[in-house]
């Protein structure tokens, strides 16, 4: 129960780098003394345009009046996305069916530097509710088949969830280069691929496509934790380099304060991030290693044994690690004229019209983890026919599973593997709905391939 607890994705740091990375080249426009007709921004974040008719701008409810102009000039922005999903397992699976459920994230930002408080910080909350349920225990796959539905993690699939908060971060940037990070983080954007991120709600829905599943048994959702970041080459249009380094407590605390779980195992991930421009066209990697210690993993390798007084034991060690790559690289550009901003692989949206491959690569410790490799990849884009909003994505998957005697005998096949695609139709900037369909080859042998078809409606307020 305790693995399955911590079964998800996806690196912590990665989000934090994807975030960073967002500040770093305002804060480097701030530093420099302003041009008299062309003030440099006050501010970390950049401030959104909240303007615009219902058929035209970022967000359903506008811009207050005014009033939310002038809440971000002060420093502080806030939104709300509303995602439902409906799904059916058509055929296969553990059963068939359909379920609906859906998700609300909220989001506030304050920008301290831009409030006048404090050169540089950046405080960051996040919360989430959740309700209905989802096919990810009819689909037969070890990881969800909608993201989405599956975190915050509960002791439950499907748990209803009132309201959760999963973020209470606070960055302090030392100089243009580096930066401090501490407090309550979400780790589903971490390893952020301009082709296959979103958190389920915006690309892929299906775990194995946003995030490495070498990854889903040993990170928590959301965790206490800090560290550093260092950026050589500051994000920018012709792209970037940083570094991260973070510690954080390896037990989940989606629905907890997370207070008193560091004595509980400790996980450390060390991870960089580049951005360039091959041939005239975005690109990116991303490459790191996981460590957790101090907790005590299940030994896959090790044999039951009897302990006088004890009776039998499971051997355990006392850690394990993990190895992980991803890239991406747009292939076609559709809007060649159009200026390069710096990039945000982690909004879940390609930021060019265009299309391109994405692919993740991901090894783990074979002596603690029932993952001993996985591998992923596709192509993405944004931009049909003159609807230059519309996001699409083809996607495959193979992950290698350990199996020993024990679990042949019970039908444990030594790999799984599944097949997604997608279409987003933008009926504004601010709500898109998606066609889903997934072919999932579960790991389980007398479980038969299930085809689902699905649904997905998200609105930003």
């Amino acid at each position: 129960m305790k693995d399955r607890r911590l079964h998800h994705q996806r690196t912590f740091c990665s989000r934090a780098c994807a975030a960073i990375l967002a500040c770093s080249s305002a804060l480097h426009a701030a530093e420099e003394p302003p041009a008299p007709a062309a003030p440099a921004p006050s501010g970390l974040l950049p401030i959104p345009d909240y303007s615009g008719d219902l058929w035209s701008r970022s967000h359903l409810t506008g811009a207050w009046g005014g009033t939310r102009d002038e809440l971000a000039r002060k420093g502080v922005q806030f939104d709300v996305s509303w995602t439902q999903a409906v799904q059916s397992v058509v055929d296969g699976g553990r059963d068939t069916g359909t379920r609906y459920g859906g998700s609300l994230d909220y989001n506030l930002a304050f920008d301290l530097m831009q409030m006048g408080l404090l050169p540089g910080a950046l405080l960051k909350v996040r919360a989430e509710s959740r309700y209905g349920e989802s096919i990810n225990a009819r689909s037969g796959s070890i990881l969800p088949v909608n993201t989405d539905a599956f975190f915050p993690l509960t002791k439950t699939l499907d748990e209803d969830i009132a309201i959760a908060l999963t973020t209470l971060s606070y960055t302090q940037f030392l100089s243009e280069h580096f930066a401090v990070m501490l407090g309550k983080f979400d780790t589903l954007d971490g390893d952020p691929n301009e082709f296959a991120s979103g958190r389920g709600t915006s690309q892929f829905m299906d775990a194995n496509l946003n995030f490495n599943a070498a990854l889903a048994l040993r990170l928590p959702y959301s965790t206490l934790g800090g560290g550093l970041i260092w950026m050589p080459i500051p994000a920018g249009p012709d792209g970037g380099i940083s570094v991260s380094s973070l510690l954080f407590a390896t037990t989940d605390s989606s629905t907890t304060s997370g207070f008193g779980t560091f004595d509980e195992g400790l996980t450390w991930i060390t991870e960089a991030d580049f951005s360039y421009r091959l041939a005239g066209l975005p690109g990116g990697q991303n490459v790191g290693v996981l460590y957790a210690f101090d907790q005590d993993f299940l030994s896959l390798s090790g044999r039951l044994f009897f302990q006088p007084g004890q009776g039998l034991q499971v051997p355990t060690e006392d850690d394990t690690w993990a190895v992980f790559w991803s890239g991406w690289q747009y292939l076609v550009d559709l809007e060649p004229d159009a200026p390069l901003a710096a990039r945000n692989t982690a909004n879940g949206v390609p930021d060019r019209q265009g299309f391109g491959l994405f692919a993740r690569v991901g090894f783990a410790d074979e002596d603690t983890n029932p993952v001993e490799w996985s591998i992923s990849g596709g192509i993405g884009g944004r931009g049909v026919a003159g609807r230059g909003n519309d996001c699409y994505g083809i996607g495959y998957y193979y992950t290698s599973v350990q199996t020993n005697r024990f679990t042949t005998a019970i039908g444990v096949r030594d790999h799984a593997q599944g097949f997604e695609a997608f279409y987003s139709l933008a009926i504004t900037p601010a709500a898109a709905l998606t066609f889903d369909v997934q072919v999932i080859d579960s790991v389980f042998a007398p479980i038969d391939t299930a085809v689902t078809l699905g649904a997905r409606l998200r609105l930003v307020f």
